[in-house]
């Protein structure tokens, strides 16, 4: 004998056939979709975040040139640091008409893994021709930095004219080689 089934069994069974349909259609066909559908939005987005990336490795680049300006360009360099600095004063200074007043030898401090030599230089001459000396300092001397200028006027007593004198202060920044840094 057959039993009837009753239309709320019916809409219980068609009820429970559409979850299990609408489960297996989303894990065949749907979910795949959706996945694509994230990854997509993903590469978009870090497409985005790199069309700058040009410009912001050059950024990256300039920064890089500064510090190795800043802390020494090449460990091969081994030139001494005063004469190349003596070389370009002087003929920049014998150019101009300027003085070299003074010319000590750098003061060397070394300090937390990195060796600072500080060198000095007095120089006497007009102001324009002064400030020359100092661009030309801080754009052509390629080894180290000028950090500070000192002017000062100084009256003579014989002749009771005033002289200027600038005192510039250039540093170089390298790091120790020894066994903590390696």
């Amino acid at each position: 004998m057959k039993k009837k089934i009753t239309y709320q069994q019916k809409l219980l069974y068609t009820l429970i056939a559409g979850a299990l349909f609408s489960i297996v259609i989303y894990k065949l066909a749907l979910s795949k979709t959706i996945h694509l559908a994230i990854k997509n939005n993903e590469l978009q987005q870090q497409i985005a975040l790199n069309q700058d990336a040009p410009k912001q490795i050059e950024e990256v680049s300039q920064k890089i040139k500064k510090i190795e300006q800043l802390v020494g360009d090449k460990e091969g360099n081994e030139r001494d640091i005063h004469q190349l600095l003596l070389e370009s004063v002087t003929g920049y200074v014998q150019q101009n008409g300027l003085i070299l007043k003074d010319f000590p030898q750098p003061f060397v401090i070394s300090e937390n893994g990195y060796i600072t030599k500080t060198a000095q230089l007095t120089v006497e001459g007009d102001f324009v021709p002064l400030l020359k000396l100092i661009y030309f300092l801080e754009n052509n001397y390629k080894v180290g930095k000028v950090v500070a200028v000192d002017f000062k006027t100084t009256k003579e007593i014989r002749t009771r004219k005033r002289k200027l004198n600038t005192t510039i202060y250039l540093q170089n920044v390298k790091a120790e080689n020894h066994e903590k840094n390696t």
